[in-house]
């Protein structure tokens, strides 16, 4: 009865170290695995950042092209206001009538007693005399 016992004491420290050669290498495996999906899902997460910079960088560029253009757009319509305000400034060009004529209608018109037409009221460029 003796050698029974001995050898049952025997075969549970073998299956003993089976299990734990067994668990241990799980263990192993399962960190492997996790080392795994965690480097898996660490490159789909760089790869996500780089398209979002790739978009943020293409979005910088169209904005830089739109500000641009719309400086240009600017510096166009002032260019055009210039040229509109220095047309103002000149009175109108020769209508046909000699210039003592023109002197007297308007020493004519500032002589006139202002009426209080609609007409009247409107304001009217005033020309260098």
């Amino acid at each position: 009865m003796g050698f029974r016992l001995a050898h049952r004491g025997r075969a549970s420290k073998v299956r003993l170290i089976a299990i734990l050669a067994l668990g241990y290498a799980y263990m192993k495996g399962a960190e492997s695995g996790r080392a795994d999906s965690q480097e898996a899902a660490l490159r789909a997460q760089i790869e996500t950042l780089r398209e979002d910079l790739r978009i943020t960088m293409r979005a910088a560029e169209q904005a830089a092209a739109q500000q641009a253009a719309a400086k240009a757009r600017e510096a166009n319509l002032n260019e055009r206001l210039k040229t509109y305000e220095s047309a103002l400034a000149q009175p109108p060009a020769d209508s046909g009538f000699p210039a003592d004529d023109v002197r007297g209608l308007r020493e004519a018109h500032a002589l006139s007693p202002r009426r209080s037409s609609p007409a009247a009221s409107r304001s009217r460029p005033t020309w260098p005399r």
